[in-house]
């Protein structure tokens, strides 16, 4: 269990895992889509406070990496911290690429 948790944690893991990779999402989202996975996020986490934060993160990364992280942090023991932390350290990561360009 310890290793699927620091793989997951592994920024090195989400190579692809980037708004470059889904480009093109943003145009075929509507708002009620996002408004749609977003509260089933919340609902999933036990998160309804942070509706908004999931909606940013699905126009960052787009839904199909949203649906995968969901996927992935489903059977672990708090899968809203583990989404979080996940989706921190995609935007370290993207934060850090950006800056060496």
């Amino acid at each position: 269990m310890m290793n699927v948790i620091n793989e997951l944690l592994n920024p090195n893991a989400f190579e692809n895992d980037n708004r470059t990779s889904n480009r093109g999402f943003r145009d075929k989202l509507s708002a009620e889509d996002v408004d749609k996975l977003a509260l089933e996020l919340a609902i999933a986490f036990n998160n309804l406070k942070y509706v908004s934060y999931y909606c940013g993160v699905i126009y960052d990364f787009g839904p199909n990496q949203v649906h995968e992280w969901k996927r992935r942090v489903s059977d672990s023991k708090e899968p809203g911290k583990l989404f979080s932390k996940i989706v921190t350290d995609c935007r370290k990561k993207l934060r850090v690429t950006d800056n060496e360009k």
